[in-house]
């Protein structure tokens, strides 16, 4: 039973230990999700739920040391002579170090004209706030028509300009944006663009304005948890298979050799009645004693038997086996009959 056990807990150790990494890894991986999907520590400050699309993002990562970042970007990029555009100015600063009221977006789009409203909206986010100034663009004029079937265009830098909170009246600092490339096709090219030979040079990719990317965890930090973890696990794998190796079992003792069970102890009475049986030819003067041992033993209660003894005892040729061994078969037989049914005298 007790090795039945033993084989069954073998067999269950290298399963727990399996289920045991399974559940570790899992816990790790919902862990690692939860950390990438919570809360960054409200450095980054999101767009507002009106942002149009494809639209640039404020910078998400941690600010510089003059407490602000800013970013232009044109929606939509690709269009046909005479689309309107919009233009945005993203600013992410932190108002312990630039008073949001006192920012200013000044820029030029010439030949392009403001076919709406300035726009501004504002989103705080803990210290940090989001400042977005739209401008809506309309070009009809020929500087921007296309000389062939597309045209890049760019605007110049636009300078967003700001005080500190503490500032002196008249003191404020600037930073220049850049503006990404604008691809303007002509509407003739388009037109032709729809047949079967239409070409794809009508469109552009600019790579090179995408935002950098941002983590929300660090990689190096992640590369860490995920060696350590698989360390742990390796280590914890390595232990259970070590449990759960069979261990040499010593060889048990060998049991011990009954002891031989004890000669019974034989009666004066029946030690000389196999005296008397043994035929040995030198054993005369023994079966001699051995008759008149049996002669006094028997004086009492069988005269006849002790008689017949004495005279085999004291006869004058020494008495032989065939005489003595009959002696002792009568005297056995009467003793058994008479007595304890088992030829011995207590």
């Amino acid at each position: 039973m007790h090795d039945v056990r033993l084989r069954k807990r073998r067999t269950l150790l290298p399963l727990v230990g399996l289920g045991a990494i399974a559940l570790v890894t899992a816990l790790a991986v919902v862990g690692l999700s939860f950390y990438a999907d919570g809360d960054d520590g409200g450095t980054g400050v999101a767009l507002p739920d009106d942002a149009d699309p494809g639209s640039a993002a404020p910078p998400s990562g941690g600010l510089s040391d003059e407490g602000i970042e800013a970013r232009g970007s044109v929606d939509p990029r690709n269009i046909l002579f005479g689309d309107t555009i919009r233009a945005h100015v993203d600013v992410v600063l932190d108002r312990r170090k630039v008073d949001p009221g006192s920012v200013r977006v000044s820029t030029e789009f010439v030949p392009w004209e403001l076919v709406g409203p300035q726009a501004r909206t504002r989103s705080d986010a803990g210290p940090n706030t989001h400042l977005r100034t739209t401008f809506t663009l309309r070009c009809t004029s020929s500087p921007c028509l296309p000389n062939d079937q597309a045209s890049a265009l760019e605007f110049g830098p636009a300078r967003v300009s700001y005080a500190a909170p503490a500032a002196a009246p008249g003191e404020r600092l600037s930073l220049a944006v850049d503006w990404p490339l604008l691809l303007v096709s002509s509407r003739f090219a388009a037109a032709n663009a729809e047949g079967p030979d239409a070409s794809s040079s009508l469109w552009r990719a600019d790579l090179a304005s995408f935002p950098s990317a941002s983590y929300r965890i660090s990689p190096t930090l992640l590369i860490a948890l995920l060696v350590g973890g698989a360390v742990l696990l390796a280590a914890g794998g390595a232990a259970l298979a070590f449990v759960a190796i069979p261990r040499r079992q010593p060889e048990p003792e060998p049991e011990p050799e009954p002891e031989p069970e004890p000669l019974p102890l034989l009666s004066p009475l029946e030690q000389a009645l196999e005296l008397l049986e043994a035929s040995r030819e030198d054993g005369a003067e023994d079966r001699r004693r051995a008759l008149e041992l049996v002669a006094e033993v028997l004086d009492l209660e069988h005269p006849d038997l002790a008689r017949a003894a004495r005279t085999l005892a004291w006869s004058e040729h020494d008495p032989l086996v065939e005489q003595t061994s009959g002696l002792a078969t009568r005297v056995r037989t009467m003793i058994d009959l008479s007595e304890n049914g088992n030829g011995r005298v207590h």
